[in-house]
């Protein structure tokens, strides 16, 4: 399967946000996670930290201003 999972760092806590999102939607500093179902879970205020395809693996951390 092409999904991956979206985690969010908070300190020292990597936090899941979906197990396994489909796509990633960026509004301003907002991302929207939607996984095959079409269910939807939005992040405010984050930026995307790493990308890690081979893991299948999103890191989401909070924007820095």
């Amino acid at each position: 399967m092409c999904e991956s999972a979206v985690y969010l760092i908070k300190g020292s806590e990597k936090l899941l946000v979906m197990p396994e999102a489909a796509r990633l939607l960026v509004s301003g500093s907002d991302i929207t996670c939607v996984d095959t179902l079409g269910d939807l879970k939005t992040v405010k205020d984050v930026e995307l930290a790493e990308a890690n395809l081979v893991k299948h693996e999103i890191i989401l951390r909070p924007r820095t201003a």
